[in-house]
């Protein structure tokens, strides 16, 4: 019998998912993440078409990544997934990424919320949780994915943006994954040659629509620690706030 409580796959990174030097975008790392998320979701029976069954659905709220060193194009990986339970109102999974041999190169964990459709609230997930098999396997982080502080006044304003239709994913929002892409990109290219990202966390607060225009912020900490932000100025309200760690990591792989 297979055993449901964690699911691997793998992807081979193709050139369209190949940043200027041959590696894998991190936003591709993240949709592939997003992707067997919902694929083990399905598998074992808890997925979106399951939940909306009772008008609820997963929503990802947080997500934290490290990279120990980049896939390269046209490598295979193989990234796996399992639920490690609930903390709070949100229920947790992590993820082990590897390579051909079977090495580390990446870790990343998630939290989910679930949503009542009817009022758009979040549930406890224990009623979900309780029938998801949940195996023994270590959680890839010592520390808790705790909200982030909120940055400070003397953020600065980088970039504005219209989100267009391209930006809309199939819950007719704006896919988890184009806040990271916005966030990477406000980056000088030389900044992220000198200093590739090797750890990136995200706190999703608020969803985004068709037609919104955002900002960015950043709020330089030290020389290798940003904090960013997305607010909307249509809505006022704060979309996201994540912390980005740069550094030689990377460089050092080969």
């Amino acid at each position: 019998m297979a055993d449901l409580s964690i699911y691997s796959q793998k992807f081979t990174i193709g050139s369209f998912d190949s940043d200027w030097h041959g590696n894998a975008r991190l936003t591709s790392i993240c949709n592939y993440i997003q992707e067997i998320s919902a694929n083990h979701f399905d598998q074992i029976g808890q997925g979106v078409e399951d939940l909306s069954q009772n008008n609820y659905t997963w929503v990802l709220s947080r997500l934290k990544i490290k990279i120990i060193r980049p896939a390269k194009w046209k490598e295979t990986i193989r990234i796996e997934t399992y639920p490690t339970g609930t903390k709070g109102i949100f229920g947790a999974r992590d993820y082990r990424i590897s390579d051909s041999e079977d090495n580390i190169i990446a870790i990343a964990s998630s939290r989910w919320l679930i949503i009542d459709l009817n009022n758009h609230r979040p549930l406890r997930p224990q009623k979900i949780i309780k029938n998801m098999p949940i195996g023994r396997y270590a959680e890839v982080f010592e520390s808790e994915l705790d909200k982030l502080a909120p940055l400070s006044n003397e953020a600065a304003l980088i970039e504005e943006i219209i989100i267009h239709n391209s930006d809309i994913d199939i819950n007719r929002h704006v896919n988890n994954v184009r806040y990271m892409r916005w966030l990477i990109d406000t980056f000088p290219m030389e900044t992220l040659t000198n200093k590739p990202i090797s750890e990136l966390e995200i706190n999703f607060l608020h969803e985004i629509k068709f037609g919104e225009k955002v900002q960015i912020y950043q709020e330089l900490n030290d020389d290798n620690h940003m904090s960013c932000k997305i607010i909307s100025r249509t809505t006022g309200k704060e979309n996201c706030r994540a912390r980005i760690v740069l550094n030689q990591i990377n460089n050092k792989a080969s």
